[in-house]
């Protein structure tokens, strides 16, 4: 197109791509008849484009306006980081070693850089904190090659459905960037929006405090039910909208319809953070009563119950690539995205359990989730003289306890010590201490964890006594040398 015009200075980088786009589809240099796709493409690919350029042998050619414009458009997209500069080439003096001219090559071949998926999103994301505007670009570049990959191999397709698919994909790529949010903490009282509700169906029963249950509802048209996943209109503080599992709904005294539900955590929000699926989410044991007006929509959620067994892992392998294959069909079509959930996300015990299927969703006015939250809290009971109750374990004279190491908080005295790098620097192993007696306060108030002792007989383990005798001792065995007590509050137990 240059060599035919009397000037290269006529044809602009905006000529050019007018008329690339108004090529026919069996013309060799068609890529769409849309202009932005077409210029997408040239600048995606510009970095090969300019090197064809630069090495042109008419000058006038490698200086025209197009490969300017080409220049800026790339400066706008940053990208401009692989280009690279010629380096000037130093004469070196011929070598004398006869063997290097030779050409000895070595049988050892280099091993091909592999990553993964997982690999790369997590390396992504890391970028992303320490230059997060280089990274985007990199990612929307990358992401623009495979589109326009995708719509080389589609040529035959409308141009209404070529925009839609960009459409399409802008609207994909902001659901990634939300669905990776942080969720915000939750207060108890959500937004109480009077709107259209009202039950389905039958009371079922009655709570503790003597409210109805119900088990089925129609908040604008849409059934809630208990037993399914649910997501709530979001607070001003929050942008990804929180997902609730129902495990009960009810209606106050005051006419208020209530449901109660357990917060469900995307896998970006755990510990799992960019080596979750997108799809996965964690039911967790944190309970939010919300009116029913607040529901958004329903949401796609299968509770899967995996059989366990060696002899069950083909099996499931197989019904994960289906289910796989027909999630990524529901996306192409634009359809809303169906979850899964397989385990329980219990950060304060450090782990990931099996979903309790037969305390789940039972619509009996109980939560297993509150009803577990009030045995864990700290109760203190003083049975009689020779025993106590402490969070629902029973202690009694001459049983064997634990004992936090911080409550005696010895150190060596002659100053040497075995050094120690790493996050276990200051650490000590629980103490093994033997009840002796229960002191209980004097006054005639009901006693106390915090006012009550107990006196106990300590007993040192191998390293509390030399470094030798911590090298060739049984680590299970512990040992008394003086009749030393302690009196040790119980909270300390």
């Amino acid at each position: 197109m240059l060599k035919e015009q009397s000037r290269v200075s006529r044809l602009s980088f905006a000529d050019v791509i007018k008329k690339v786009s108004e090529f026919k589809k069996n013309h060799p240099a068609y890529i769409s008849s849309n202009l932005s796709v077409v210029e997408r493409y040239v600048v995606v690919h510009g970095q090969i484009i300019l090197q064809q350029f630069a090495e042109y042998p008419d000058e006038i050619i490698r200086k025209c306006a197009f490969v300017s414009g080409l220049s800026e458009k790339m400066e706008q997209r940053h990208h401009t980081k692989l280009v690279m500069k010629k380096k000037a080439v130093v004469q070196k003096e011929a070598n004398l070693n006869p063997s290097a001219s030779m050409g000895v090559k070595s049988k050892k071949k280099l091993m091909r850089a592999t990553t993964t998926k997982l690999v790369n999103r997590i390396w992504g994301d890391y970028y992303s904190k320490i230059s997060p505007e280089d990274f985007k670009d990199d990612a929307q570049e990358s992401k623009e090659v495979e589109i326009l990959e995708e719509e080389q191999e589609e040529n035959e397709e409308e141009e209404e459905n070529e925009e839609e698919e960009i459409e399409e994909e802008n609207t994909l790529s902001q659901e990634n960037e939300t669905s990776k949010t942080p969720l915000s903490t939750r207060s108890s009282k959500l937004m109480t929006g009077r709107k259209e509700t009202k039950w389905e169906g039958e009371a079922t029963g009655k709570t503790d405090s003597g409210e109805t249950l119900y088990r089925s509802a129609i908040v604008r048209g849409e059934v809630i039910t208990v037993g399914m996943a649910v997501m709530i209109e979001a607070e001003e503080s929050e942008e990804v909208p929180p997902i609730l599992f129902v495990e009960y709904m009810f209606e106050k005294h005051d006419g208020a319809r209530i449901v109660h539900g357990r917060l469900m955590q995307r896998g970006s929000q755990t510990v799992l953070r960019d080596a979750a699926k997108e799809r996965e989410l964690f039911l967790t044991n944190d309970c939010i009563e919300f009116e029913l007006g607040d529901v958004k929509e329903s949401v796609a959620l299968d509770i899967r119950k995996l059989p366990w067994g060696h002899e069950y892992r083909k099996e499931y392998i197989n019904a994960d690539n289906i289910v796989r294959a027909k999630a990524e069909e529901r996306r192409k079509k634009g359809l809303p995205m169906e979850y899964y959930c397989k385990s329980l996300y219990w950060p304060e015990r450090g782990a990931f359990f099996t979903v309790p299927f037969d305390r789940l969703g039972l619509g009996t006015g109980v939560c297993d989730s509150c009803k577990q939250r009030d045995i864990q809290e700290e109760e203190f009971k003083l049975s009689s003289k020779t025993s106590l109750v402490y969070k629902k374990t029973e202690y009694s004279v001459h049983d064997f306890v634990y004992a936090r190491p911080q409550f005696f908080g010895e150190e060596r005295e002659d100053g040497q010590g075995t050094f120690k790098a790493g996050r276990n620097v200051g650490l000590k192993a629980y103490v093994v201490c033997q009840i002796l007696e229960i002191v209980a306060p004097s006054s005639s108030k009901q006693p106390m964890a915090n006012s009550t002792n107990v006196k106990v007989r300590r007993f040192y383990r191998p390293e509390d006594v030399s470094a030798a005798k911590a090298y060739c001792s049984d680590i299970r065995e512990v040992r008394t040398f003086f009749t030393i007590f302690y009196f040790v509050e119980v909270f300390f137990i």
